[in-house]
This record gives C-alpha cells, structure tokens and sequence, in this order.
C-alpha cells in the first residue's frame, strides 16, 4: 500500500506567516515615520519638506524620502494586510533599492554646501536597513 504524496511547499498565492518577527517591521514603520518629521538637510529641511519638494533641496533625498514612503510604509502596509509571497517580494526589492538610494542621498548632502545631512536621515536610512533585512529574510525564507 502506498503513502499518499504530501508536497510541503507553499501554493503559489498562499499567505504567508509573518511570525513574531514582524514586531521589527512594525517598529522601523514607526521610526521611519518619526524620522519624517526630523530635520534632513543642512537646511533644516524635515523629511516631510524634502518629500513634497521644498526648494533648495537637491534630487537624492527627495527620491530617498519618495521611495521610503512608497516601500517602507505603503509597502509595508499593504504587505501585512495581504500576507502574500509577492507583496513580500515586491517589497523586499523596493526596500533594497530605497536603502541604496538613501546611501547616495546621505553622500549627497555630505558633499554639498550646507552642515550636512541631518539626523532624520541618518534614522530614515537606518529604519530602511531594518525593513530591507526583515522583508529579505522573509523573502529568501520561501522554500
């Protein structure tokens, strides 16, 4: 008598289970969204001004703030209310991109005239590198 076949991977479209892990995700949301209301720039620019494009900020931080909002919180959002591999995905990459891009506005506002990039980037940028770890951990964790 044969065994029926139980095959344990997972259905394309299946939900995923998030585990207590996703307390980190909740968490880089929150200081994402408190580094938003901190200065960014030399020129006391808060992550919210540089995202609605507040003069005399130059392109990197504005398309880092714009990519943080659209993966870290959007992205997240949405991929804990579906709990599904591809929102999983999507974000994971999205959330790569944004820590990369954050890198260069960080460079950005250490070579151009003014004091510098501020403290609400350096937290942005560090929130970012939290949900690219946990949304990456989640991602390669799909057998």
């Amino acid at each position: 008598m044969t065994e029926p076949h139980t095959d344990t991977r997972p259905v394309p479209g299946a939900r995923v289970d998030f585990g207590p892990g996703v307390l980190l995700a909740a968490v880089a949301v929150l200081v994402l969204l408190l580094a938003a209301i901190l200065p960014w720039t030399g020129l006391g620019a808060s992550g919210w001004e540089v995202v609605l494009g507040r003069p005399g900020v130059t392109g990197l931080p504005r398309l880092f703030g714009t990519l943080a909002v659209v993966f870290g919180v959007v992205g997240t959002a949405v991929t804990l209310l579906t709990a599904r591999w591809p929102a999983v995905f999507v974000t994971a990459a999205g959330c790569a991109i944004t820590s990369v891009t954050g890198l260069w506005a960080v460079w950005s506002q250490n070579t151009s005239a003014g004091d510098g990039p501020g403290v609400g980037l350096f937290l942005a940028l560090l929130a970012m590198f939290v949900l690219t770890a946990r949304w990456a951990g989640y991602a390669f964790s799909r057998q």
